[in-house]
């Protein structure tokens, strides 16, 4: 539980519970009552991206997100203040597991030796695991199709988080055209961002067919026109 101290002058107590910490010189009784457990932010956030991911932003109401989570809305509003910046904490939180992850499969310690074959498993992984998330997409992706025209605040976020995506592949990308495996007439920037970019419009294209083999079988063609054969 979260706790509160309160002094109060030394008398006796009412008939309540109360936890003593210490009597203090001036006489004053120093005492901590129980208050509502608090939320772990974090895993508020978690549970309330499956939420938008499934859902959509403007259809979620706070009241659902608050039944999901277990918050009250006095909680959920004192702590994220709005549906809105709710939504722009979740991102943040989103993009810092997602690049953790994309860091990791992409990297030669948990993935195959050579760049371009730890590229083409991230995408056709990532596309392979929509049907067992039934179609979420990425949030990323979700909120830039959903709000990115109309809201500005919000796209520059996703924005920012979509730039954090390139900066943890690029690096593979790099790797693999010094291999030699990788054309390059583009530089790794713009690379990457032609492969994520190319892999976000399949992925809004998967979400609504509810189909990812179509999507999965875009991104190898793509990859293997920018291979040096």
């Amino acid at each position: 539980m979260g706790i509160a101290s309160t002094v109060v002058p030394n008398a006796k107590l009412p008939f309540c519970i109360f936890l003593c910490n210490s009597i203090v010189p001036n006489g004053l009784f120093v005492y901590i009552c129980p208050m509502n457990k608090k939320h772990d932010h974090s895993k508020v956030l978690k549970s309330g991206l499956k939420l938008i991911c499934t859902k959509g932003y403007n259809s979620l109401g706070v009241d659902e997100i608050c039944k999901s989570t277990g918050m009250t809305k006095g909680a959920f509003y004192n702590a994220f203040k709005s549906k809105e910046n709710f939504l722009l904490n979740g991102l943040k939180v989103y993009g810092e597991m997602t690049v953790k992850r994309l860091k990791s499969q992409l990297s030669k310690e948990n993935a195959k030796p050579l760049a371009i074959d730890r590229l083409k498993d991230l995408y056709d992984s990532m596309f392979e695991a929509q049907p067992k998330n039934n179609f979420m997409g990425c949030m990323v992706n979700n909120i830039m199709s959903e709000l990115g025209s109309n809201n500005h605040t919000v796209g520059s976020a996703a924005s920012i988080e979509f730039n954090s995506f390139i900066e943890a592949i690029e690096p593979c990308v790099k790797e693999a055209q010094i291999d030699g495996d990788l054309t390059l007439s583009i530089d790794s920037k713009t690379l990457t961002e032609l492969l994520h970019s190319t892999f976000y419009g399949s992925l809004t294209r998967t979400k609504s067919v509810q189909d990812h083999k179509q999507g999965k079988l875009m991104m190898q063609t793509l990859i293997s026109s920018l291979e040096n054969k």
